[in-house]
């Protein structure tokens, strides 16, 4: 396989996924403060929401969506990583650092890619150690990035957001198939 068609393979299953289901936390979250504005819940309540007292926060579960995927494309492109996960506090600030990444994920092209997917990357948790890129995406970075995604999900089921699994799965890009001969 030529280097731009393994750059494009590692390109295809991180950014693009990110970047989708960034967007439906998006909507998730713009439910929620719907739903606590409605129902009249303090949005810090909702926000500090968790499934059990030794897990993160619906704030830090969703700030951990923000900062996995820019500290893994950031290892690929020149450009500022914004920064997120760190300071957000409220609804907006969420929805800023969706927006923050979405743009930053959205400057990450394919090309970038090329020739680094056997690259070793730091571990985002343990700095001293690193993992090819393509092995870190797929054992490490996409499975944290989901487990956030959907504890998020959970949270917020779970204080009475009116959600299904289509708002965590969002739109698909689907297409009629020709019948098949047998």
């Amino acid at each position: 396989m030529k280097d731009m068609d393994r750059a494009k393979a590692l390109y295809d299953f991180t950014i693009p996924v990110f970047l989708k289901m960034l967007g439906n936390v998006a909507k998730m979250l713009a439910k929620a403060e719907a739903h606590a504005k409605r129902r009249g819940i303090d949005a810090a309540t909702m926000l500090s929401a968790r499934l059990y007292p030794d897990m993160f926060t619906l704030l830090q579960q969703v700030q951990y969506v923000c900062f996995i995927p820019v500290d893994f494309a950031k290892n690929f492109t020149s450009a500022a990583a914004p920064r997120v996960g760190y300071d957000e506090a409220s609804f907006a600030d969420l929805k800023r650092s969706i927006k923050q990444t979405s743009a930053f994920l959205r400057g990450v092209k394919p090309a970038q890619l090329s020739g680094r997917e056997d690259e070793p990357l730091p571990l985002f948790f343990d700095q001293s150690k690193g993992m090819a890129a393509k092995a870190y995406a797929a054992a490490m970075i996409l499975p944290d990035f989901y487990f956030h995604a959907t504890v998020a999900y959970g949270i917020l089921r779970h204080n009475g957001v009116s959600l299904g699994k289509a708002d965590f799965i969002g739109a698909l890009k689907m297409a009629p198939l020709k019948k098949r001969r047998r």
